[in-house]
């Protein structure tokens, strides 16, 4: 899909391909070319022959997995930026721009909401071209930066939540959502660290084609861009350490589980080492014939198990004695006490 937008006597015209009839690199005329859903065979003669594009440059603008990247040539710029997308998950889409002294064209994959949002204003707000077409990028690269935040708001809530109940109830439906997590969070750091550095390259003034009393508002995305760059990575330890503490509170619950399983073997130890005793067959043995021996054998069994549960319990190994659990929380209390004061006003 192809639509033009056209600033002639300073009024924008919008409608498809027939504009670029009307517009001549050498007049004043601006205008800019959207091209969504492409199809290379149509769309190489425009860029290649019409506007005189290099053979790489739209090698690059119709490939899906080019990553951001700035190349300058003698009449024009061509940048390649990517955007989030969410979908079922977070993925990034690929937009292409070619940035002349009068002309903008932006190639994706799919129609994009930054650009859709810009597109409607320009008939009612044609001053945005009317400042120039590297103005006109700005404000939809600007939808595209902010677009991030929320994502990563959202990001962040769910680490908190699944930070808050890990502890609890650490199931294995927690460990595939922060794997999900990290590997969403990698695929942003991997697109939008590249993208970093190219606003870093538009801010200081690299790029030919945008004017220099627009640098300020490319500092400002740079600015934007480097917050988020940082959040991502804050993100990323975060997401780590909570597997962490993941994996140690599992680690904890199978040690409890083994303790538990080792004391009852314990305790069945010198059971079994009676009962073998009293199944031994020979002739002459105390308490053999007697008529009270078989209760002798159990009692004995029953009282060594207790005085071994009783043993295991009092040294905390089976069981945590109200004390210890009393200190514990009482020590609990006081850690929380001494924080409220640290971070309460002074008088």
């Amino acid at each position: 899909m192809i639509r033009v937008s056209l600033l002639r006597d300073r009024a924008v015209q919008q409608g498809g391909i027939e504009l670029i009839g009307d517009w001549s690199e050498d007049g004043s005329d601006c205008i800019w070319i959207d091209i969504s859903d492409p199809v290379q065979a149509d769309i190489e003669p425009l860029l290649e022959e019409w506007f005189r594009f290099h053979e790489l440059a739209t090698e690059d603008a119709l490939s899906t997995s080019t990553l951001p990247k700035y190349d300058s040539f003698p009449r024009y710029d061509f940048y390649v930026f990517r955007m989030t997308s969410l979908k079922q998950t977070i993925d990034t889409e690929k937009l292409a721009v070619f940035l002349g002294k009068n002309f903008l064209i932006t190639i994706s994959t799919n129609r994009l909401e930054a650009i859709d949002a810009v597109w409607s204003r320009l008939p009612q707000d044609a001053r945005l071209m009317q400042r120039g077409v590297d103005f006109v990028l700005y404000n939809f690269l600007d939808y595209i930066v902010d677009a991030h935040f929320p994502l990563l708001d959202d990001i962040e809530e769910r680490l908190d939540d699944i930070h808050e109940i890990i502890f609890d109830t650490p199931a294995q439906t927690l460990l595939d959502e922060l794997l999900d997590l990290k590997r969403e969070l990698n695929v942003l750091r991997r697109a939008l660290l590249p993208q970093r550095e190219l606003f870093n390259q538009i801010s200081r003034g690299d790029a030919k084609f945008i004017r220099q009393e627009h640098l300020i508002y490319f500092r400002d995305l740079y600015d934007h861009m480097y917050r988020i760059g940082e959040s991502i990575d804050i993100e990323r330890d975060m997401a780590t350490s909570t597997m962490e503490a993941y994996l140690s509170v599992i680690a904890n619950r199978t040690n409890d589980i083994m303790k538990v399983l080792t004391i009852f073997s314990s305790i069945m130890l010198p059971i079994n080492f009676v009962a073998s005793i009293y199944g031994m067959n020979f002739v002459h043995m105390p308490e053999l014939h007697w008529k009270f021996g078989y209760l002798w054998a159990v009692g004995l069994m029953t009282l060594i198990a207790s005085m071994m549960l009783y043993w295991f319990g009092r040294n905390g190994w089976l069981w945590q004695r109200r004390r210890d659990v009393l200190r514990r929380e009482r020590n609990i209390r006081k850690m929380i006490r001494r924080r409220q004061e640290r971070l309460s006003p002074r008088a």
